[in-house]
């Protein structure tokens, strides 16, 4: 009994035992599982907004972490009552969020190096890091261009960085812009940047065949630092364009883009006079004998509408697929872009491929290549020039009743009569008058970057840029002006560019303090471009109007040239401490273009660059996050002249008793050399509060030793001017550029940035000690003391009310009714805008973005030449006129106004000189991006987003003509820029 007793004490004791270790433990559990909580959601890229695999998620301090899946999700528990998540991702910037209990779902999107403007910072040969230079660098990435719906990714520019001036030449598609950077350097040498693509010098003028996606970033070397490692052609500055790459992902990237849309004039104003308007000025003026303003009255066309498309399709198509790991990296497009432009006979078609690529050969071997191709077809209209043959010059000079249609729509003519106008219909003579260009092009780089031992590497590279360019014209013979005989020209013109560049680099650290950086290069490049044309006439079919259809030739002009250059260059780097930063650089350049006794030239600079932000005394500062000082010095050089103007050269062609001859055309030059530009900078950049960003710079640039032609008699060797090395120039200036994270939440993300540039310029000297020359038919002047592009014209001083006659000022300010040259003064007034800036905006809620960009020009002044056949008051009253001289023109005395009496022929005085500064609203984008957690669901899809977006919407000017954004000085017949309208898609797999 007293063992079976104390048994079932035992068990019972046991059980008791056992009820208090599990009350306890559940206790334990619950304390514990009260400090614990879930935390899930979705990781996706900022680029494509697609999932991303493999994307670890830390908690700090801890091993408890989770990767995401094929879809992008995560799910982690995690250990405590708050804790920081880090995401990070091979390529990607790493990230940090705190997280609670109440969290729940934390959604993340993580940005591409690729897209951290803070991060790396294209250079010239090779990429720095932001923050760690010296030079002034401004930096335009993929976003700001990737939807504008043109040919070329250049007008996406303008107003994007600070010192950069981005003009265009003409609104036909077809046509590059006019770069210039912190004002003109030059008086007869060239005023444009050198641009770099991939390590490759190119022209502007193939920027329409780049597909404006394939372009990752452009950034715009501004100071000396940053320039003079390009020596002899930097003078003007540098743009370097930089391609795509393959972004660090698990799995091929598939890209799909496509948009369609419209263009429209962006400025419609019409100050011309209708059919009404039209006979009452006929009746005023007696014009009106034999008129039959009956029948008329009947007809009021508006040649604006007959000239301009007001809905001319545009349409773009791009694919690509790119991928990168740690052996690979490849991008490869193809894209088709069709542009009809809004003036009759003009348009633009591309179609384009792309293949970069880079493979890791061995542990110590790198080879890429970054290859593209492009077929061209051009259709252009003629612009820029006072004649009836140009439809949109003639269009502001065909009077109202005349129809260029007849009524079933064909094209009236000359030949049947059913053309009332004077001269030739210039819509009929543009249809039997095509020029059509076509333009093949071919860019290719190959690489080779060893790494024989640690921190040493040795990068070769070679370029290839081809380009073929064909022309065919034809006038038909049936065209009433030809009587009967046709005509053909045919032309075809290659240009080959071989680049060579090789660099040697050393890196190393000292005492982890010092960190030395050391470069030396050799590049070499070698020019030629060569062509013919053939003109052929007599042809009488006009279905045969070829070449040889015709039955005499009637021009058959060439052309040869060639250039090359000779370069060796060096730099060193160094940074103490992240506090300190210097660069010095070297080259040397040997041209083709100058003579033995100055064929080298040497360059340098030297920068330095001190962070603040990084002293200790600074670190009790958290609302400042950054505090930069930077200043460079150093020179570079021009050499942007005829290839041949050194030599002494004979030319042929002159008939003597019917066999040819040649004849002295040129005189040798062999002591003229590099124009040379030394340049000054400082700068200031700051952060406030991780959300505010302020950068000043202020710069000083002299040009010495300039290239001009300078005016010699025609007796000394026939030519009338030669190439000298005379005078300076300077130019001096401030760039201010703010940005500011508005609002930046996980849903809600608004930024603002805005720049501002002023440059002065002025002339300091001129050749032999003279102190102005005047530039011929231009309405310029050089003048020591001015701009460089100052307009020197005579002063319109209004009209005498007593009897509507026009007064001018004398050059002592008396007024004057007679026109002299020698009361001309220089105005104060130029085409190089000193003012310039522009302003851009995003707002982002969750997947949807609305964005705005707009740029500015002031105090910018153009002869508006155009102004001057319409209000010229009895030049050219065969053809229509303004509605200014109707409404008013001077009439009886007493009038006060602008416009003299009918009969006073209107001189090229300064009453034409308009002011053409402008604020353009560039380009709105309203986009959307469907949520990752959607695209799921299709199993294919990664990304999509839909947008639509709208160019040159709103133009402010009180410019009179068609287009205020012109670059040249005076405005005559200039294909006037377009607003267009687009839809587009982009779908990623």
């Amino acid at each position: 009994m007293y063992i079976i007793n104390l048994k079932f004490y035992s068990q019972v004791k046991m059980r008791r035992f056992f009820l208090w270790v599990v009350f306890f433990v559940m206790i334990g559990v619950n304390t514990v599982m009260a400090q614990d909580f879930v935390v899930k959601g979705s990781v996706v890229s900022k680029t494509g907004n697609e999932p991303l695999i493999g994307v670890s998620i830390l908690q700090k301090g801890t091993t408890n972490g989770v990767i995401t899946d094929y879809d992008g999700n995560y799910e982690l528990r995690i250990q405590g009552k708050s804790a920081t998540l880090v995401f990070s991702y091979i390529g990607m910037q790493t990230q940090e969020f705190q997280v609670t209990p109440s969290t729940g779902v934390l959604n993340v999107t993580l940005q591409d190096d690729a897209q951290l403007v803070d991060e790396v910072v294209v250079v010239a040969y090779g990429v720095r890091k932001k923050g760690t230079i010296a030079g002034s660098v401004s930096t335009v990435k993929a976003d700001k261009m990737r939807d504008v719906p043109t040919a070329s990714f250049d007008q996406a520019l303008q107003g994007q960085a600070t010192g950069l001036s981005v003009i265009a030449s003409s609104g036909e598609p077809s046509k590059a812009a006019t770069f210039q950077i912190r004002g003109t350097n030059s008086i007869n040498s060239g005023t444009a940047p050198l641009f770099i693509l991939d390590g490759m010098p190119i022209s502007n003028s193939d920027f329409t065949s780049l597909n404006p996606s394939d372009i990752e970033s452009v950034s715009v070397l501004k100071d000396a630092s940053s320039t003079s490692i390009y020596g002899a052609r930097a003078a003007n500055g540098v743009v370097v364009i930089t391609t795509r790459r393959g972004l660090s992902m698990e799995r091929p990237k598939i890209s799909f883009r496509a948009q369609y849309g419209f263009s429209q004039l962006a400025r419609s104003e019409w100050n011309l006079m209708n059919t009404e308007e039209r006979i009452a000025f006929e009746k005023l003026i007696g014009l009106d004998k034999g008129q039959d303003y009956a029948e008329l009255s009947k007809i009021d066309v508006n040649w604006m509408d007959m000239v301009f498309n007001d809905h001319a399709p545009v349409q773009n198509y791009e694919l690509s697929i790119n991928r990168a790991n740690d052996r690979f990296n490849y991008y490869v497009s193809g894209s088709f872009f069709d542009q009809e432009g809004i003036a009759q006979g003009s348009g633009f078609r591309r179609y384009n491929l792309r293949a970069n690529a880079e493979v890791k050969a061995a542990s110590w071997m790198k080879m890429g290549t970054n290859t593209m191709v492009s077929y061209e077809e051009i259709e252009r209209t003629e612009e820029g020039a006072p004649t009836l043959s140009s439809p949109i010059f003639a269009s502001r000079m065909m009077l109202p009743y005349w129809n260029p249609y007849r009524e079933d729509g064909s094209i009236a003519s000359q030949a049947d009569g059913s053309w009332k106008g004077i001269g030739q219909n210039p819509i009929e003579w543009m249809a039997n008058n095509p020029v059509n260009y076509k333009k093949y092009k071919m860019l290719t780089t190959l690489f080779a970057e060893v790494t024989p031992i640690e921190n040493l590497t040795i990068r070769t590279q070679f370029g290839i840029d081809y380009s073929h360019t064909t022309s065919f014209m034809k006038s038909f013979p049936s065209y009433t002006l030809n009587g009967g005989m046709g005509s053909a020209g045919r032309s075809s013109y290659d240009g080959l560019n071989l680049t060579e560049t090789t660099t040697i680099t050393y890196r190393d650290t000292f005492k982890d303090d010092h960190a030395f950086t050391f470069m030396l290069g050799q590049e070499g490049v070698d020019y030629r471009y060569e062509g013919f044309q053939v003109i052929t006439k007599g042809q009488t079919n006009d279905l045969l109007t070829n070449l040889a259809s015709g039955i005499r030739a009637t021009g058959w002009p060439e052309g040869y040239t060639s250039y090359a250059y000779l370069s060796f260059f060096g730099r060193t780097e160094y940074n103490y401490k992240d506090l300190y930063y210097a660069d010095f650089s070297l080259r040397a350049d040997a041209s083709s273009r100058f003579g033995k006794n100055n064929r080298w030239g040497c360059f340098w600079s030297l920068g330095f660059m001190w962070n603040l932000r990084k002293e200790s005394w600074f670190k009790d500062w958290d609302w400042l996050t950054n505090a930069q000082f930077s200043a460079s010095t150093g020179t570079s050089g021009n050499s942007e002249i005829s290839d041949y103007a050194r030599l002494g050269l004979v030319k042929g062609g002159p008939s003597y008793n019917d066999q040819a001859g040649i004849y002295p055309a040129q005189s040798s030059l062999d002591n003229f050399s590099w124009e040379s530009t030394w340049a000054s900078n400082l700068a200031l950049r700051l952060g406030f509060f991780d959300r505010l960003t302020a950068d000043i710079e202020f710069y000083h640039k002299k040009t010495t030793n300039m290239l001009m032609l300078v005016p010699e008699s025609y007796a000394i060797s026939g030519e009338g001017t030669r190439w000298e090395n005379v005078g300076a120039m300077v130019n001096q200036g401030v760039e201010i550029n703010l940005g500011a994270d508005v609002i930046r939440t996980a849903d809600w993300v608004w930024n603002v940035t805005a720049n501002v540039s002023y440059n002065r310029n002025e002339l300091k000297e001129l050749y032999n000690g003279v102190s102005e020359y005047t530039n011929a038919s231009t309405g310029l002047r050089y003048e020591v003391g001015h701009p460089v592009n100052e307009f020197y014209l005579n002063r319109y001083a209004g009209v005498n009310p007593a009897n509507g006659k026009p007064l001018w000022y004398t050059k002592d300010g008396e007024i004057t009714t007679e026109f002299r040259e020698e009361d001309k003064v220089m105005t104060g007034k130029t085409f190089d805008a000193p003012w310039a800036g522009g302003f851009s905006t995003s707002l982002t809620w969750k997947g949807l973005t609305l964005s705005a960009q707009a740029s500015w020009m002031a105090d910018r002044w153009v002869v508006n030449n155009d102004r001057y056949f319409e209000e010229n008051n009895g030049g050219y009253s065969g053809y229509n006129q303004s509605r200014r001289i109707l409404y008013d023109g001077w009439k009886k005395p007493g009038d006060v106004t602008d416009i003299p009496v009918y009969g006073e022929i209107a001189q090229l005085d300064d009453r034409f000189l308009e002011n053409s500064s402008f604020l353009r609203l560039k380009n709105v984008t309203l986009s959307y991006a469907f949520p990752a957690q959607l695209l799921q669901k299709t199993r294919c899809l990664s990304a999509a987003r839909l947008y639509m977006q709208g160019q040159n919407l709103l133009t402010l000017t009180d410019f009179t003509g068609f287009d205020p954004e012109y670059a040249g000085n005076v405005y005559v017949g200039q294909y006037p820029a377009s607003r267009q309208f687009t839809f587009g898609v982009e779908l990623t797999f």
